[in-house]
């Protein structure tokens, strides 16, 4: 496990590179079990839990990782340090199958990356894991209708026509113990986007990191207030 200091490229362009190599998807974070009989006291207890609500106090300590990255990106380590005492771990899928050979046969082990972080955070004291996944997008204006349409950016020179960028993310939140969830996104952060001037200071990186900043101070802020204990 890292620890919340270590610090991630500020390149942005390296960022985008970096997170599109191996994204998490629901089958590493959700256990699916396909092959255990589901009871009604499965599903009774998991709504039991469900019903008594998804907190994350604040200063509880938590697992941060971010999708596809060896390191979730130094500004939301930063972000979310205000809130809760925050460790990390990378956000790369595992490979859920292991095989050992007792007796001639061979038994399958299958314990996908959140059941493995669930227990690394049993036995580091954390309540909470936490994984992110960022998304920038462009906005540029289209000729014909002159509206702004929105695409995913790739890395890269941004063109002419782009009028404006945002940056979409999503939380999943799971409780160690229990293994309940709960999703969040929050309202995204959009900025004008300034074309390039020679000679000027202003640059793509530098505008992309300015959203990127404030869109993880934004998501923090907002995060934390959803899921802080009201009962204090």
């Amino acid at each position: 496990m890292s620890c919340a200091s270590e610090q991630t490229s500020k390149n942005p362009m390296y960022t985008i590179s970096k997170v599109t190599q191996s994204q998490l998807t629901d089958k590493d974070i959700f256990d699916e079990e396909l092959d255990k009989e589901i009871t009604d006291y499965d599903i009774q207890e998991a709504a039991y839990y469900a019903q008594k609500g998804f907190r994350v106090p604040l200063k509880s300590s938590i697992i941060l990782a971010q999708s596809g990255a060896q390191v979730p990106d130094a500004y939301m380590q930063a972000a979310l340090s205000n809130y809760y005492n925050v460790s990390v771990y990378n956000g790369f899928s595992k490979n859920k199958s292991s095989s050992n050979r007792r007796k001639d046969k061979e038994q399958q082990v299958n314990n996908n990356y959140m059941k493995l972080l669930r227990l690394i955070a049993a036995k580091g004291g954390q309540n909470t894991i936490i994984v992110y996944w960022g998304t920038i997008e462009k906005g540029d204006l289209d000729d014909k209708t002159n509206i702004v349409k929105w695409s995913q950016y790739e890395g890269g020179k941004l063109s002419s026509k782009t009028k404006a960028l945002r940056y979409l993310l999503k939380f999943t939140l799971v409780d160690v113990t229990t293994g309940n969830w709960s999703s969040y996104s929050p309202v995204n952060i959009e900025i004008d986007y300034v074309p390039p001037k020679i000679g000027s200071s202003i640059t793509d990186a530098l505008q992309i990191d300015e959203l990127m900043k404030k869109s993880y101070d934004n998501a923090a802020l907002l995060l934390s207030e959803k899921y802080k204990d009201k009962t204090k």
